[in-house]
């Protein structure tokens, strides 16, 4: 506890509330511009919508949520002194307060889902469809446990307002218990796929990258030459941790308020963090998409015209060199179509018998020359 500072006009004027309001608005258009380009490549490029994407989807919105009654309990007094609060405004602090602390409960609890059904997508394994049961089934308990933590925190709950007496937790009991469940629950979901990554056969340097993409902003410490990961810390569970380091003046100080909107931001940014961590694979197959379409026209912009040979010999008359398709859908192409004469590279359809004619002709399509054809 600190002691009463001296009340001054200035004192009393003081406002964080404007740039919690930025803060706020900031990571929650990030997370919105993530799943929007997220829906566009699942959606539309890949064709390949699932659950995982229609979770995300749902999570986005709660976290709008989140933030709407986050702008509420600003605008109540979140960001100015204890001092500085009106007697009508403090009970409806403390109401929004709870509101947004279950919506955001419920937020990320949609985030772990996806995670868990994006993984279930990702792989198949009987053993690790297990892991995943157990996990969903955990992760649902700790919202259970989290949200009757905080409609119970007082019995009646109007006695955490002054408008009812009752019996109370305290603050500290309720946000250091409900911090440290979401953070274990962070962790098992972020950290699933890992054992995956680290048991394929690759390279330590490709494994890194894969768990980057899965794990999102991991600190990988390899343990000497063999490479193996001591260490993995996702970046959405450092908000958690960071939101942990917020709550503590605002449970210890008698200027709660003044750090509450402090709290509040970094609520939103650990909703909007694990909505992008989540996002990042699908944005992986649209950067993807991107590179082999682009790839695929700059070989077809430097490859020119290339003569494809095609040699049938054995029980197939050779034809005379023409287009390759003659069809009622005729598209401009380079590519013709004739009789070869050299060795081939690689044996598409063979007789089966292997066996060569009197001309030492072994019966089987060869390809001498391969090309890429793009219709556009």
């Amino acid at each position: 506890m600190s002691s009463t500072p001296e009340l001054t006009p200035a004192f009393l004027a003081e406002d964080r509330r404007p740039q919690a309001r930025i803060g706020i608005a900031v990571v929650t258009a990030l997370s919105a511009l993530v799943v929007l380009v997220r829906v566009y490549a699942r959606g539309f490029l890949i064709r390949s919508f699932g659950w995982d994407d229609g979770l995300i989807c749902a999570a986005l919105l709660l976290n709008i949520v989140v933030m709407a009654l986050s702008l509420q309990v600003l605008r109540y007094g979140a960001g100015i002194h204890i001092w500085a609060l009106t007697a009508s405004e403090a009970p409806l602090l403390y109401q929004w307060l709870v509101a947004a602390q279950l919506v955001y409960m419920v937020a990320l609890w949609t985030c772990r889902i996806s995670g868990l059904a994006f993984y279930r997508r990702l792989n198949p394994m009987p053993q690790f469809q297990g892991y995943l049961r157990a996990s969903f089934a955990f992760v649902t308990a700790v919202l259970v446990a989290q949200v009757l933590v905080i409609a119970l925190q007082c019995i009646p709950l109007a006695a955490l307002w002054g408008a009812a007496e009752g019996t109370c937790l305290g603050s500290q009991t309720v946000f250091i218990s409900t911090a440290a469940l979401t953070i274990v629950c962070d962790s098992i979901i972020l950290l699933l796929p890992v054992k995956i990554v680290f048991s394929i056969r690759a390279s330590p340097a490709r494994k890194t990258a894969l768990a980057v993409v899965l794990c999102f902003g991991i600190l990988y410490v390899p343990a000497g030459l063999n490479g193996e990961c001591v260490l993995i810390v996702s970046s959405a569970v450092m908000t958690s941790i960071c939101r942990i380091i917020a709550m503590i003046p605002a449970i210890r100080d008698t200027d709660a308020t003044w750090y509450f909107s402090v709290v509040m931001v970094w609520s939103d940014t650990e909703v909007s963090t694990a909505i992008i961590a989540l996002s990042l694979p699908a944005l992986k197959g649209l950067v993807g998409v991107a590179v082999r379409r682009g790839s695929s026209m700059a070989e077809g912009q430097s490859s020119g015209s290339h003569e494809l040979h095609v040699q049938k010999q054995k029980g197939m008359p050779h034809s005379e060199e023409g287009p390759l398709y003659q069809g009622p859908d005729l598209y401009g192409s380079n590519a013709r179509a004739g009789p070869g004469d050299g060795s081939s590279e690689e044996v598409l359809w063979g007789d089966g018998d292997g066996d060569e004619d009197e001309d030492g002709e072994s019966g089987r399509i060869h390809v001498r020359n391969t090309v890429r054809v793009s219709v556009a």
